[in-house]
């Protein structure tokens, strides 16, 4: 007889809190997809579709990338997971550190969510969103953008840092 699990299949562990992303990444064994979601910073809607395109596409999600459904629990086997995690579904976004204020923010480099820069300079993510749709190549321009993999808008701080400094310094008074 042929054995029915591989070594790294045998133990389903939970994620301690403790661990960081990286570590968890690191693991053998079997873990609930609802338990590395926050960990790994992962949507798991999105880990659901990709699953449904690949069995569309004739691929088996348990031997490309370690996920897979029994009953009513989805699974991942982290030795195959992960280097599929961090080829197609590592966070690319920055994260705002709660302790900078916008002109900190201005001095990054990256691209950040939309919605977390607001909350350290004045202006609204409405107001940006809006710039961002009345132009052509908005991320060129103004480095605000919406991203097609997030459905939400994202903001590159490269391009962004320098538009935002000019439209706050324009005072409006011809010279």
């Amino acid at each position: 007889m042929t054995n029915l699990f591989n070594h790294d299949e045998l133990e389903l562990k939970a994620v301690e809190k403790t661990w960081t992303a990286e570590f968890l990444l690191k693991q053998d064994g079997i873990f609930y997809l609802k338990d590395i979601v926050e960990k790994l910073e992962i949507d798991a809607a999105k880990i659901k579709r990709l699953v449904r395109q690949m069995r569309e596409d004739g691929k088996n999600p348990w031997v490309l990338a370690g996920i897979r459904k029994v009953w009513n629990h989805w699974v991942i086997r982290m030795t195959v997971f992960a280097p599929f995690y961090r080829e197609n579904l590592r966070r690319t976004y920055k994260k705002v550190d709660p302790n900078w204020d916008g002109n900190t923010l201005l001095s990054q480099e990256g691209v950040f969510y939309l919605s977390d820069v607001c909350k350290l300079i004045p202006f609204s993510a409405h107001q940006l969103r809006y710039q961002a749709k009345k132009m052509a190549n908005s991320r060129e321009k103004i480095g605000v953008f919406k991203d097609p993999d997030t459905k939400g808008y994202a903001v590159d701080m490269a391009v962004f840092s320098p538009w935002i400094r000019a439209v706050w310094q324009d005072t409006g008074v011809s010279k």
